[in-house]
């Protein structure tokens, strides 16, 4: 009886241990393939996680793809240092997402303390007995100096913003004084020779067949007859055809001639 019983169980130990081997070998399979599968989670998740991201800094554009969780972690990662004045355009702290663009705007403050130019006030004295146009300078005037003391901010290198902390007068300034004629110039007064110089060199026989313009003033037919002129402009005397001239431009003024009118009165 004994003996069957250590026949039974020699013959049963090799079935055991190659049961207890398969199981083995299983679960270590299993394991394998759970640890593949974690890591091709772990690699799907990060493709999908991963943000795109544009900086805009010194002027330049830089994109960054990252899975930083926050603005200053992915800045960190872009290689983006702050200044202690410097504005981002998204807190820090915030969280990041896809597409997101952050703007970096430098700013520096300056102190200065400069000696500033005061410019010369122009004081105008108005003389009915002098033409209009016509000016004298009776005190040629000094400019005077301050110091200004200024906090100047900028923006990526532009100015943004200028404090003027204080401002003390250093000289004062001294006025120009300079009279001005207010009386009206009478037809003979105008310049008609610059006039007649622009329009055709001054010469009297001058003519623009193309256009139309005839004569030392360039006259149109129409405004010479205007001006009680008969014939052609070009044909008549130069002092006839200042005459007309001075008489066009009673009845039209200046605007008789559109570009050479504004001789008249230099």
């Amino acid at each position: 009886m004994f003996a069957k019983r250590n026949l039974r169980a020699a013959l049963m130990a090799p079935l055991l241990v190659s049961l207890i081997l398969g199981s083995v070998e299983s679960a270590l399979a299993s394991n394998t393939s759970t640890s593949r599968t974690t890591i091709r989670d772990a690699v799907v998740s990060t493709r999908i996680t991963a943000h795109q991201v544009t900086f805009k800094v010194d002027g330049s554009t830089r994109k960054l793809s990252t899975n930083a969780r926050t603005v200053g972690e992915a800045m960190k990662e872009a290689r983006v240092t702050l200044g202690p004045l410097d504005l981002v355009s998204t807190p820090l702290a915030a969280s990041v997402k896809q597409n997101l663009q952050v703007r970096v705007t430098r700013i520096k403050v300056t102190h200065t303390i400069k000696k500033v130019k005061i410019a010369a006030p122009v004081e105008k004295i108005k003389n009915a007995k002098m033409m209009v146009g016509k000016t004298i300078v009776k005190a040629k005037g000094a400019p005077g100096f301050k110091e200004v003391d200024a906090v100047t901010t900028y923006a990526d290198g532009k100015v943004s913003a200028v404090e003027i902390k204080r401002s003390t007068i250093l000289t004062a300034p001294v006025a120009k004084v300079v009279v001005v004629g207010t009386r009206p110039r009478t037809v003979d007064e105008l310049n008609w020779r610059a006039v007649a110089n622009c329009e055709s060199h001054g010469n009297p026989r001058s003519s623009d067949s193309k256009y139309g313009y005839y004569g030392m003033y360039q006259f149109s037919l129409t405004a010479w007859k205007t001006a009680g002129g008969t014939g052609n402009p070009m044909d008549a005397s130069a002092a006839e055809q200042t005459m007309r001239a001075k008489r066009l431009y009673k009845i039209r003024g200046a605007g008789a001639w559109p570009y050479c009118g504004r001789f008249f009165y230099r």
